[in-house]
């Protein structure tokens, strides 16, 4: 179990969230909420992250941009230069045309399937293997957890800064402080594993592609990363390599290897929970997060 004395806090000290992880990287901390409803679920104030990479030609990497104020374009513009606005993974997008209006010299890149669905901004390329741009090739790595292509729900491009030795992620790790739930929120974000862990929607999107992601967590730890960073967490970072490792083991103990008559059964499982556990559990959310408040609303 990872100690919670190698979570890193956020500090408060600058006005637009810009916060040094290490040598040339940062994150800009969102000053509010992003509150989605995940399929079937109830609506989760999200907080999020944005990640910044200094290259060494003084030009900036921008993982999953936030919403852009003019604090965090002063300070951000201190840092060098905006060239490489990069979409993780196909939901983290929302303020990419933002960036890219801002940042007009830029080149925006697509996670896969996200250029069918942002058809209003213009892309110089899609993301789409674990072979970095030359542009960035000699600092830093990436690593598609997904199939890569049109066919994956939810491919996430995991990156590694090799000069700070940071591993960033979105979605395939999250976390929340479950203080600021419901007692019904803490309920199911507890049942679908949103603690430090693969979320279960996750897990799901990628029933089939178990192998794939077992082989891509490996190429992770072949980083030997001494910096963790998410996009969703109440934290700033993981700190220290054997606290990464222990990290990594614990939020992705569902890809633990099998033989493949036990890896056939977990899919099976995992069909049958998507056929039979899912539409009960969209049931009881509609009734308790949808429906009830509104009848209370309208009685009161």
């Amino acid at each position: 179990m990872v100690q919670t004395q190698t979570f890193r806090p956020i500090p408060k000290e600058t006005k637009s969230g810009l916060t040094k992880v290490a040598t040339n990287i940062w994150t800009i901390e969102a000053p509010n909420c992003i509150h989605y409803r995940p399929p079937i679920q109830p609506r989760y104030p999200y907080t999020h992250r944005a990640t910044v990479i200094r290259l060494k030609d003084n030009s900036l990497f921008i993982i999953s941009p936030i919403r852009l104020s003019e604090d965090i374009r002063t300070d951000v513009d201190k840092l060098g230069t905006v060239k490489y606005i990069v979409s993780p993974n196909n939901i983290h997008h929302l303020y990419m045309g933002d960036w890219g209006q801002a940042y007009p010299e830029a080149r925006l890149y697509a996670s896969p399937r996200l250029d069918s669905k942002r058809k209003d901004l213009t892309f110089y390329k899609t993301l789409s293997t674990d072979e970095p741009e030359p542009e960035w090739s000699t600092e830093i790595d990436q690593c598609i957890f997904g199939s890569g292509n049109s066919n994956g729900l939810v491919d996430e491009i995991v990156f590694f800064h090799r000069e700070s030795n940071t591993v960033i992620f979105t979605d395939m790790i999250m976390d929340f402080d479950p203080t600021v739930f419901s007692s019904f929120s803490r309920f199911t974000t507890q049942l679908n594993q949103m603690y430090k862990h693969t979320p279960r929607g996750m897990q799901l999107a990628n029933m089939f592609n178990r192998k794939v992601l077992h082989d891509s967590l490996d190429t992770v730890r072949s980083w030997e990363a001494e910096h963790l960073i998410v996009a969703h967490s109440p934290w700033l970072c993981v700190e220290g390599k054997e606290e990464v490792k222990n990290f990594l083991d614990s939020a992705f103990d569902w890809l633990k290897p099998n033989s493949p008559i036990v890896e056939a059964a977990i899919t099976t499982i995992w069909f049958l929970i998507f056929l039979l556990i899912i539409p009960i559990h969209a049931l009881i959310v509609l009734v308790l997060d949808i429906v009830y408040p509104k009848l209370v609303k309208r009685i009161s």
